[in-house]
């Protein structure tokens, strides 16, 4: 039977265990391998460090993904055709910003056209492209809102109505002590003549920060967020809210606490909240959470389909228990659903990217069968041999994150992730030599096509 939510900070769910080395076994695509499956890293064209990717698909099947350069500023999008297996297919532009980009977003509209979001410490940017989007010359890039280090977007906060209408959810700075800017978040919006920034409007909320939000819209152009808060003690709760009318009113924004999520900065990789929105084709919510069970983290998923501003509404499954493999799980998840509403969870397990998929009653623990695919494992990627201090005595390893899905017109995913490779140990520097301190030597925005959903 289903199990549901009964409070914020405890569920009643029940538990599959799902780690990144499970024989799960996989179903063959029905349609068959769109071809074999293929790895690479994102191109910059001149060499350069990315940080965490976003992909999209458009309604032919192609593929839209945007990666921030790691530091100094700029992005890069990349357009990869329905059939992408290798870097020569995927044509990259270069998008140039003032300040690094800390949160780059891309959304496709009902014309098939991208729409890219870009959030530095100083400026928000929006782009658009007309005309050949692989072609820079094509792309208009504005600040649209100066806000002087006070307001950030986190999370997966950018989506298009479907009329193609840019909205986003923007919060005031996270930090703590004096001189902090006063909590506060805003619903953003444009309806036409984007890039010029006084046609944004921006309506406040909330007096606290929504941080870490996933936004959606229904098919009437409602919208539908996830997103996480600091509540007492240190806790971040996940909350769900909807709006159906006048959304730059917070007396409009209805919703409820779900679960209590993980955060944590003591991995390699350090680790916000992580949780992921989408609605079915009826416009009903389905989430992939990583939860905070008192104990350590887990993975859950959550489906509701009738008064969801309510906690009795939803219910869920534990996929990944903190006592049986959740401490394995690493920053960042993604959900996607398939033509039959069915989900796709993209997520790190050991730094390794896989996916859990389910195609039937997937909150049903007497009736539903999650199997798990592997994506790649970071163990399987070529060493790196050049580590920059001598005294290193750990090789440099890959550690593979953040993974953002989008499936093709035939139902297979596409994953973009971040790769960072990492070196450390050493205690005896030579004369003159510098001490190894662990660290990242280099990172970089990957993508992997995947020709059948496998077990790993």
């Amino acid at each position: 039977m289903m199990r549901r939510i009964e409070t914020a900070l405890f569920a009643a769910v029940c538990a599959v265990v799902f780690v990144a080395c499970s024989a799960c076994g996989g179903k063959d695509n029905p349609n068959g391998p769109v071809s074999k499956t293929s790895q690479f890293f994102l191109p910059t064209g001149e060499p350069r460090n990315t940080g965490d990717p976003h992909i999209q698909a458009d309604a032919q099947g192609n593929f839209h993904i945007v990666y921030p350069a790691y530091s100094r500023g700029d992005a890069y999008y990349a357009f990869c055709p329905s059939n992408c297996s290798s870097v020569e297919q995927a044509k990259v532009v270069h998008l140039e910003t003032q300040g690094t980009v800390d949160n780059a977003r891309v959304a496709v509209g009902p014309d098939g056209k991208p729409q890219v979001l870009l959030s530095t410490h100083e400026r928000v940017y929006y782009a658009t492209c007309s005309g050949d989007c692989t072609q820079r010359a094509s792309w208009t890039v504005t600040p649209i809102i100066e806000h002087g280090g006070e307001r950030e977007v986190s999370g997966d906060a950018f989506a298009v109505t479907p009329q193609g209408k840019p909205r986003f959810i923007m919060h005031s700075y996270r930090s703590i002590g004096i001189g902090a800017p006063t909590p506060a978040t805003f619903y953003v919006q444009c309806d036409n003549n984007c890039q010029n920034p006084a046609s944004w409007t921006q309506g406040q909320i909330s007096a606290r920060n929504w941080q870490m939000n996933s936004l959606r819209f229904t098919p009437s152009g409602q919208p539908r967020l996830v997103k996480a808060e600091l509540v007492d003690g240190g806790n971040h709760l996940s909350y769900y809210y909807e709006c159906d009318t006048d959304c730059a009113s917070a007396a409009n924004w209805k919703g409820t606490a779900l679960y209590k999520t993980f955060y944590g900065f003591s991995e390699a990789v350090r680790m916000y909240p992580a949780m992921s929105l989408r609605l079915s084709s009826q416009g009903k919510p389905r989430l992939a959470l990583m939860g905070d069970d008192g104990s350590g983290r887990n993975l859950l998923y959550l489906e509701c389909d009738t008064n969801c501003t309510s906690a009795e509404g939803w219910f869920a499954q534990i996929l990944l228990p903190s006592d049986k493999g959740g401490a394995e799980l690493k920053a960042g998840l993604e959900l996607a659903l398939d033509s039959k509403d069915q989900p796709r969870i993209a997520y790190a397990a050991g730094y390794n990217i896989v996916i859990a998929h389910c195609d039937a009653n997937c909150t049903d623990e007497t009736k539903s069968k999650w199997n798990l695919a592997k994506v790649e494992f970071a163990a399987d990627m070529e060493k790196d041999k050049i580590i920059p201090y001598p005294d290193c005595n750990i090789a440099g390893g890959w550690f593979l994150h953040s993974p953002s899905i989008a499936l093709g017109k035939e139902g297979l995913p596409r994953v973009a992730y971040r790769a960072q490779d990492i070196s450390g140990g050493g205690s005896n520097p030579g004369p003159g030599e510098i001490k190894c301190t662990a660290g990242a030597d280099m990172t970089f925005a990957r993508f992997a096509q995947i020709d059948e959903l496998r077990a790993p």
